[in-house]
Protein backbone atom coordinates (compact mmCIF):
# COMPACT_ATOMS: atom_id res chain seq x y z
CA UNK A 1 0.00 0.00 0.00
CA UNK A 2 1.24 3.47 -0.83
CA UNK A 3 1.26 5.94 2.10
CA UNK A 4 0.74 9.35 1.98
CA UNK A 5 3.34 11.95 3.04
CA UNK A 6 2.21 14.87 5.07
CA UNK A 7 2.99 18.79 4.73
CA UNK A 8 1.13 20.77 7.18
CA UNK A 9 1.33 24.45 6.84
CA UNK A 10 -0.07 26.92 8.99
CA UNK A 11 -0.93 30.54 7.33
CA UNK A 12 -2.92 31.73 9.94
CA UNK A 13 -3.26 29.52 12.92
CA UNK A 14 -5.18 32.30 15.43
CA UNK A 15 -8.09 31.40 12.63
CA UNK A 16 -7.28 27.43 11.76
CA UNK A 17 -6.29 28.35 8.59
CA UNK A 18 -3.86 25.45 8.21
CA UNK A 19 -3.15 23.66 4.80
CA UNK A 20 -2.62 19.92 4.44
CA UNK A 21 -0.55 17.91 0.83
CA UNK A 22 -0.86 14.94 1.29
CA UNK A 23 1.46 13.35 -1.47
CA UNK A 24 1.38 9.92 -2.73
CA UNK A 25 5.20 8.61 -4.03
CA UNK A 26 8.26 10.27 -4.91
CA UNK A 27 9.30 10.24 -8.51
CA UNK A 28 7.75 12.31 -11.27
CA UNK A 29 5.68 12.81 -13.14
CA UNK A 30 4.11 15.33 -10.24
CA UNK A 31 0.10 15.47 -10.28
CA UNK A 32 -1.13 18.38 -8.06
CA UNK A 33 -4.87 17.99 -7.37
CA UNK A 34 -6.55 21.06 -5.31
CA UNK A 35 -10.31 21.44 -4.01
CA UNK A 36 -12.11 23.58 -2.19
CA UNK A 37 -10.45 26.77 -2.36
CA UNK A 38 -14.03 28.23 -2.16
CA UNK A 39 -16.88 26.94 0.83
CA UNK A 40 -19.46 25.99 -2.44
CA UNK A 41 -17.04 23.21 -3.16
CA UNK A 42 -17.79 20.15 -1.44
CA UNK A 43 -18.26 17.64 -3.95
CA UNK A 44 -14.91 18.41 -5.35
CA UNK A 45 -13.46 17.70 -2.27
CA UNK A 46 -15.11 14.55 -1.60
CA UNK A 47 -13.79 13.93 -5.32
CA UNK A 48 -10.42 14.62 -3.98
CA UNK A 49 -10.74 12.16 -0.97
CA UNK A 50 -12.13 9.70 -3.07
CA UNK A 51 -8.87 9.89 -5.49
CA UNK A 52 -6.49 9.13 -2.27
CA UNK A 53 -8.87 6.41 -1.13
CA UNK A 54 -7.76 4.93 -4.44
CA UNK A 55 -4.18 5.61 -4.70
CA UNK A 56 -4.02 4.34 -0.96
CA UNK A 57 -4.87 0.82 -2.38
CA UNK A 58 -1.87 1.17 -4.74
CA UNK A 59 1.20 -0.89 -4.35
CA UNK A 60 2.93 1.41 -6.13
CA UNK A 61 2.99 4.99 -8.03
CA UNK A 62 5.32 5.34 -10.79
CA UNK A 63 5.53 9.08 -10.28
CA UNK A 64 3.91 11.60 -7.35
CA UNK A 65 0.41 12.70 -6.74
CA UNK A 66 -0.08 15.60 -4.64
CA UNK A 67 -3.45 16.37 -3.59
CA UNK A 68 -4.84 19.79 -1.33
CA UNK A 69 -8.61 18.57 -0.42
CA UNK A 70 -9.06 21.87 1.34
CA UNK A 71 -7.78 25.03 -0.31
CA UNK A 72 -9.18 27.58 1.65
CA UNK A 73 -10.22 26.31 4.96
CA UNK A 74 -12.14 28.89 6.57
CA UNK A 75 -14.33 30.02 3.55
CA UNK A 76 -15.40 26.64 3.71
CA UNK A 77 -16.17 26.41 7.01
CA UNK A 78 -18.56 29.05 6.87
CA UNK A 79 -19.53 28.29 3.12
CA UNK A 80 -18.76 30.99 1.85
CA UNK A 81 -17.10 32.46 -1.87
CA UNK A 82 -14.98 34.50 -0.25
CA UNK A 83 -12.64 34.56 2.84
CA UNK A 84 -13.84 36.65 5.79
CA UNK A 85 -10.57 37.58 6.90
CA UNK A 86 -10.16 39.55 3.77
CA UNK A 87 -12.82 39.75 1.21
CA UNK A 88 -10.51 38.14 -1.34
CA UNK A 89 -12.00 35.37 -3.70
CA UNK A 90 -8.41 32.87 -3.66
CA UNK A 91 -8.96 32.23 -7.25
CA UNK A 92 -8.65 35.68 -8.58
CA UNK A 93 -5.39 36.20 -6.58
CA UNK A 94 -2.63 34.09 -7.65
CA UNK A 95 0.51 33.92 -7.93
CA UNK A 96 -0.66 35.19 -4.75
CA UNK A 97 2.03 36.98 -2.14
CA UNK A 98 4.24 35.79 0.65
CA UNK A 99 3.62 38.38 2.57
CA UNK A 100 0.42 39.69 1.86
CA UNK A 101 -3.34 38.80 3.28
CA UNK A 102 -4.43 35.37 4.47
CA UNK A 103 -5.91 34.59 0.84
CA UNK A 104 -3.19 35.89 -0.92
CA UNK A 105 -0.72 33.53 1.85
CA UNK A 106 -2.48 30.23 0.53
CA UNK A 107 -2.29 31.14 -2.37
CA UNK A 108 1.24 31.94 -2.57
CA UNK A 109 1.88 28.39 -0.82
CA UNK A 110 -0.58 26.59 -3.71
CA UNK A 111 1.63 28.82 -6.27
CA UNK A 112 4.86 27.25 -5.10
CA UNK A 113 3.79 23.65 -5.99
CA UNK A 114 2.02 24.29 -8.97
CA UNK A 115 4.97 25.44 -10.52
CA UNK A 116 6.82 22.18 -9.52
CA UNK A 117 4.08 20.17 -10.73
CA UNK A 118 3.97 18.23 -14.53
CA UNK A 119 0.14 18.49 -14.17
CA UNK A 120 -1.92 20.73 -12.27
CA UNK A 121 -6.06 19.92 -11.78
CA UNK A 122 -8.34 21.87 -9.68
CA UNK A 123 -11.54 20.78 -8.54
CA UNK A 124 -14.61 23.14 -8.10
CA UNK A 125 -18.90 22.54 -7.77
CA UNK A 126 -20.64 24.88 -10.03
CA UNK A 127 -23.59 27.47 -8.68
CA UNK A 128 -26.00 25.60 -10.77
CA UNK A 129 -26.81 21.56 -11.83
CA UNK A 130 -24.53 21.04 -14.13
CA UNK A 131 -22.75 18.05 -16.35
CA UNK A 132 -19.46 17.60 -15.25
CA UNK A 133 -16.45 19.59 -17.49
CA UNK A 134 -13.17 20.50 -17.99
CA UNK A 135 -12.54 24.01 -18.57
CA UNK A 136 -9.18 25.14 -20.10
CA UNK A 137 -7.30 27.54 -21.83
CA UNK A 138 -7.15 25.19 -24.67
CA UNK A 139 -7.33 27.15 -27.87
CA UNK A 140 -4.43 29.18 -26.75
CA UNK A 141 -2.28 26.49 -25.50
CA UNK A 142 -1.26 23.34 -26.72
CA UNK A 143 0.18 22.02 -23.63
CA UNK A 144 -2.98 22.53 -21.83
CA UNK A 145 -4.76 21.42 -24.56
CA UNK A 146 -2.97 18.16 -24.48
CA UNK A 147 -3.87 17.48 -20.94
CA UNK A 148 -7.37 18.54 -21.31
CA UNK A 149 -7.76 15.81 -23.83
CA UNK A 150 -6.86 13.00 -21.56
CA UNK A 151 -9.23 13.31 -18.89
CA UNK A 152 -12.72 11.25 -19.92
CA UNK A 153 -15.14 14.27 -19.26
CA UNK A 154 -17.48 14.74 -22.37
CA UNK A 155 -17.25 18.46 -22.56
CA UNK A 156 -13.76 20.87 -22.51
CA UNK A 157 -14.65 24.56 -22.53
CA UNK A 158 -12.40 27.07 -23.23
CA UNK A 159 -11.55 29.34 -20.04
CA UNK A 160 -12.57 33.10 -19.84
CA UNK A 161 -8.91 33.64 -19.68
CA UNK A 162 -9.17 35.78 -16.58
CA UNK A 163 -6.27 37.02 -14.44
CA UNK A 164 -5.88 35.86 -10.98
CA UNK A 165 -7.32 32.34 -11.40
CA UNK A 166 -5.30 29.62 -10.90
CA UNK A 167 -5.61 27.89 -14.40
CA UNK A 168 -4.82 31.01 -16.00
CA UNK A 169 -1.51 32.06 -14.49
CA UNK A 170 -0.46 28.21 -14.53
CA UNK A 171 -1.09 27.98 -18.29
CA UNK A 172 0.85 31.35 -19.09
CA UNK A 173 3.80 29.59 -17.38
CA UNK A 174 3.88 26.61 -19.22
CA UNK A 175 2.26 24.09 -16.78
CA UNK A 176 -0.50 21.94 -17.98
CA UNK A 177 -3.36 23.28 -15.68
CA UNK A 178 -7.26 22.32 -16.30
CA UNK A 179 -10.35 23.06 -13.60
CA UNK A 180 -13.26 20.51 -13.56
CA UNK A 181 -16.32 21.95 -12.72
CA UNK A 182 -18.92 19.28 -11.29
CA UNK A 183 -22.39 19.51 -9.39
CA UNK A 184 -23.30 19.59 -5.41
CA UNK A 185 -23.54 23.07 -3.58
CA UNK A 186 -22.40 24.18 -0.23
CA UNK A 187 -24.54 22.17 1.44
CA UNK A 188 -24.45 19.14 -0.42
CA UNK A 189 -22.63 16.74 -2.40
CA UNK A 190 -23.27 14.78 -5.68
CA UNK A 191 -21.74 11.45 -4.60
CA UNK A 192 -22.02 10.72 -8.47
CA UNK A 193 -20.34 13.89 -9.61
CA UNK A 194 -17.72 12.76 -7.22
CA UNK A 195 -17.31 9.57 -8.29
CA UNK A 196 -17.43 10.47 -12.39
CA UNK A 197 -14.22 13.04 -11.78
CA UNK A 198 -12.49 10.74 -9.82
CA UNK A 199 -12.24 7.96 -12.62
CA UNK A 200 -11.38 10.28 -14.92
CA UNK A 201 -8.65 11.26 -12.93
CA UNK A 202 -7.84 7.73 -11.52
CA UNK A 203 -8.09 7.26 -15.56
CA UNK A 204 -5.30 10.39 -17.00
CA UNK A 205 -2.96 8.60 -14.68
CA UNK A 206 -3.43 5.61 -15.97
CA UNK A 207 -2.50 7.19 -19.88
CA UNK A 208 0.13 8.66 -17.82
CA UNK A 209 1.76 5.21 -16.80
CA UNK A 210 1.52 6.57 -13.69
CA UNK A 211 -0.62 4.08 -11.81
CA UNK A 212 -2.02 0.31 -13.29
CA UNK A 213 -4.88 -0.84 -14.64
CA UNK A 214 -6.93 -0.27 -17.82
CA UNK A 215 -6.98 2.85 -20.09
CA UNK A 216 -10.47 4.00 -21.13
CA UNK A 217 -9.93 5.85 -25.04
CA UNK A 218 -11.10 9.34 -24.16
CA UNK A 219 -13.26 11.36 -26.69
CA UNK A 220 -14.05 15.01 -25.49
CA UNK A 221 -15.91 17.71 -27.62
CA UNK A 222 -14.03 21.12 -27.26
CA UNK A 223 -16.32 23.98 -27.35
CA UNK A 224 -15.57 27.31 -27.10
CA UNK A 225 -16.65 29.56 -23.89
CA UNK A 226 -19.70 29.33 -21.93
CA UNK A 227 -22.58 31.66 -22.43
CA UNK A 228 -25.20 33.23 -20.04
CA UNK A 229 -28.87 32.83 -20.30
CA UNK A 230 -31.02 35.98 -18.10
CA UNK A 231 -34.33 35.55 -17.10
CA UNK A 232 -36.10 38.39 -19.05
CA UNK A 233 -39.04 38.25 -16.74
CA UNK A 234 -39.43 37.23 -13.18
CA UNK A 235 -42.07 34.30 -11.56
CA UNK A 236 -41.87 30.47 -11.59
CA UNK A 237 -39.33 29.14 -13.87
CA UNK A 238 -39.75 25.42 -15.30
CA UNK A 239 -36.86 23.97 -17.19
CA UNK A 240 -37.79 22.01 -20.19
CA UNK A 241 -34.41 20.51 -21.48
CA UNK A 242 -31.92 18.25 -20.33
CA UNK A 243 -28.27 18.58 -18.93
CA UNK A 244 -26.07 18.18 -22.07
CA UNK A 245 -28.46 18.83 -24.41
CA UNK A 246 -27.41 20.43 -27.84
CA UNK A 247 -29.86 23.26 -28.91
CA UNK A 248 -29.88 25.93 -31.45
CA UNK A 249 -29.95 29.76 -31.12
CA UNK A 250 -34.41 30.53 -30.40
CA UNK A 251 -34.84 26.86 -29.10
CA UNK A 252 -36.74 26.76 -25.93
CA UNK A 253 -35.12 26.21 -22.61
CA UNK A 254 -37.64 26.11 -19.75
CA UNK A 255 -40.62 28.77 -19.41
CA UNK A 256 -41.89 31.18 -17.00
CA UNK A 257 -44.92 29.72 -15.73
CA UNK A 258 -47.70 32.81 -16.93
CA UNK A 259 -45.04 34.75 -17.79
CA UNK A 260 -43.87 32.59 -21.22
CA UNK A 261 -40.96 31.12 -23.13
CA UNK A 262 -37.36 31.17 -22.16
CA UNK A 263 -35.31 30.68 -25.48
CA UNK A 264 -31.91 30.61 -25.93
CA UNK A 265 -30.20 33.43 -28.17
CA UNK A 266 -27.07 30.84 -28.38
CA UNK A 267 -25.80 27.69 -30.60
CA UNK A 268 -24.28 25.38 -28.44
CA UNK A 269 -24.46 22.42 -25.73
CA UNK A 270 -26.68 22.92 -22.07
CA UNK A 271 -23.83 23.06 -19.44
CA UNK A 272 -25.78 23.72 -16.27
CA UNK A 273 -29.28 25.08 -15.76
CA UNK A 274 -31.54 26.22 -12.88
CA UNK A 275 -34.13 23.80 -11.16
CA UNK A 276 -37.07 24.67 -10.89
CA UNK A 277 -37.73 28.01 -9.02
CA UNK A 278 -38.73 31.30 -8.32
CA UNK A 279 -36.38 33.99 -10.61
CA UNK A 280 -36.03 37.19 -10.92
CA UNK A 281 -35.53 39.59 -13.96
CA UNK A 282 -31.61 39.32 -14.88
CA UNK A 283 -30.62 36.01 -13.34
CA UNK A 284 -28.46 33.71 -14.64
CA UNK A 285 -31.27 30.47 -15.60
CA UNK A 286 -28.24 28.81 -17.52
CA UNK A 287 -25.20 28.56 -19.11
CA UNK A 288 -24.23 27.31 -22.36
CA UNK A 289 -20.91 25.91 -23.77
CA UNK A 290 -20.73 27.91 -27.53
CA UNK A 291 -19.51 25.30 -30.40
CA UNK A 292 -16.46 25.69 -32.17
CA UNK A 293 -17.56 25.93 -35.88
CA UNK A 294 -15.67 22.76 -37.12
CA UNK A 295 -17.08 20.82 -34.66
CA UNK A 296 -21.06 21.33 -34.97
CA UNK A 297 -23.45 19.78 -37.08
CA UNK A 298 -25.47 22.55 -39.29
CA UNK A 299 -29.72 21.42 -38.45
CA UNK A 300 -31.23 21.58 -41.61
CA UNK A 301 -34.61 23.63 -41.83
CA UNK A 302 -37.15 21.34 -41.41
CA UNK A 303 -41.17 21.95 -40.43
CA UNK A 304 -41.36 20.30 -37.59
CA UNK A 305 -38.52 20.52 -34.95
CA UNK A 306 -36.42 17.42 -34.65
CA UNK A 307 -35.18 16.06 -31.80
CA UNK A 308 -33.01 17.08 -30.10
CA UNK A 309 -29.43 15.62 -30.12
CA UNK A 310 -27.42 14.53 -27.03
CA UNK A 311 -24.05 14.08 -26.03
Amino acid sequence: MVKASVDAIDIDPKTGTTLGFYTFGRERPNVLILAAMDGLSATGMYASFLIMQHLEKLDRIDGSVTVLPVGNPLAFRLGTKVSPLDSKDMDSVFPGNEHGTVTERISWEIWRRAVQADFVIHLKTGLQACVSHVIAMHREYIHVRNLASQISLPLVIESSGVRGSLTTEAAHEGIPTVSIEMRGSKNEIDSQAAVEVREAIVNLMRIKDMIPGEKIETSSIFTGRLQHINADNEGFFVPKVNLGEVIRNNDVIGEIQGRGKVKSPYDGAIVSLARMNYVFEGDIIGRVAAPLVDQWIPREEEKEPPIRRKW
